[in-house]
């Protein structure tokens, strides 16, 4: 091991090489997706609600570290939104460097404009009530996948993907090598490679009608070749 890897280089990895490096796992349904500013990276604080409750989640911001993403558990509810520009300043003065919601968001400007990345599976203009009775600090479960709090956490404009924390410089690694291969495999498509070939696949079998089109539109190019 080299030491830390900071967070610009796991933003530079992308969600997808890092998943892939990581035997596909620990990528969040694709309901989550990017809503607000732009990729994040940092160690998940995890909260669950009750549907439609955002009293739990201004009670986790007295107590949520520094350089944390907040990871909720909202239960998928897509009709009230239990975020929004408030939390999201409240968030903001604690140091959270954005946010990943298994649930509704709201204010979704004013949070563009604060420049805070908010990752959700819903927008809904319905606000939320504060009855409280949440969790946090234990583990959730997060666009189908399981979170324990502080477990690495990054997001992109292709999805959000969870690394535990123990495994995060082996899986760095793995990535890092993941990367070089696939730079190395593009640059030999630009030199002409084809990649049916490069993956085994062959050409593939031709259906009766489509081999029957090929040979036509093989006869026609060489009948105008002939007469230029």
């Amino acid at each position: 091991m080299t030491g830390e890897t900071m967070p610009e280089e796991w933003l530079a990895f992308g969600t997808p090489a890092i998943s892939d490096s990581n035997g596909r796992q620990g990528i969040m349904s694709s309901r989550i997706r990017p809503q607000t500013g732009s990729g994040l990276v940092g160690r998940a604080f995890c909260v669950r609600v009750v549907v439609g409750d955002s009293g739990s989640l201004h009670q986790a911001l007295e107590v949520v570290p520094s350089g944390a993403v907040l990871v909720v558990d909202a239960g998928g509810f897509a009709d009230r939104a239990v975020w929004g520009e408030v939390l999201t300043v409240a968030a903001q003065r604690r140091g959270v460097v954005g946010a990943v919601i298994d649930g509704a968001i709201r204010d979704v400007a004013g949070i563009r404009r604060r420049g805070f990345p908010v990752y959700s599976a819903a927008i809904s203009a319905a606000g939320p009530h504060k009855a409280c009775g949440g969790t946090w600090g234990a583990g959730v479960s997060c666009g189908g996948v399981s979170v324990n709090t502080g477990d690495l956490v990054v997001a992109d404009e292709d999805g959000v993907v969870v690394v535990p924390w123990e495994l995060r410089e082996n899986v760095a690694a793995s990535t890092r090598a993941t990367v070089k291969r696939e730079q190395k495999l593009i640059a030999q498509v630009l030199d002409g490679l084809s990649t049916a070939e490069f993956f085994g696949l062959g050409r593939g079998p031709v259906a009766k009608e489509d081999a029957a089109v090929i040979q036509v539109n093989a006869a026609s190019a060489g009948q105008s070749g002939e007469t230029r």
